[in-house]
């Protein structure tokens, strides 16, 4: 919270119905083009479901631990901290968050990890400034898109 600017007013798009979220036969809802959009054009902005660092990773494991073993205990640990967030979330968001695809179901991801690693998009423009660490946001439309083959800008505007 201490960042510049941060958080700021989400800029709203020109064009409000540039796309549709539907159903695909093979997997689940995704966000489709209506009309063709010009670069750099805003499509949508959301406020994300959830904010944080990428990745929490405990020290001097793999000193006591396999890379198996220590890659468990920081998954537990990280599904740990997702539960306290998602507990403060309103209703409305843990619904919205919790209805979102999980491709980690086999990989001793919690589900709210899973859910995490299937949807977050890094943010290049947040950081704590004190470490290298990285963050992602899950969105509600945002998280929707193909990662694959979408290419897409999470801004953090200054005020």
């Amino acid at each position: 919270m201490s960042t510049p600017g941060f958080p700021a007013r989400t800029p709203k798009p020109r064009r409000p119905d540039l796309y549709e979220v539907r159903t695909t036969s093979d997997m689940g809802l995704g966000v489709f083009a209506k009309y063709n959009i010009n670069r750099g054009e805003i499509i949508f902005s959301e406020r994300p479901l959830l904010l944080g660092p990428s990745w929490l990773a405990s020290v001097n494991l793999h000193d006591r631990y396999t890379p198996a073993q220590a890659r468990q205990i920081m998954m537990f640990e990280n599904e740990k901290v997702l539960e306290v967030a998602v507990q403060h979330m309103n209703e409305n968001n843990k619904a919205l968050y919790m209805a979102l695809h999980n491709s980690h179901t086999n990989d001793g991801s919690g589900p709210l990890l899973g859910i995490k690693r299937t949807n977050g998009f890094g943010t290049s423009k947040l950081s704590d400034g004190a470490s290298a660490l990285h963050y992602s946001a899950v969105c509600t439309i945002g998280s929707r898109l193909n990662h694959r083959y979408c290419c897409c800008f999470l801004a953090f505007p200054h005020k």
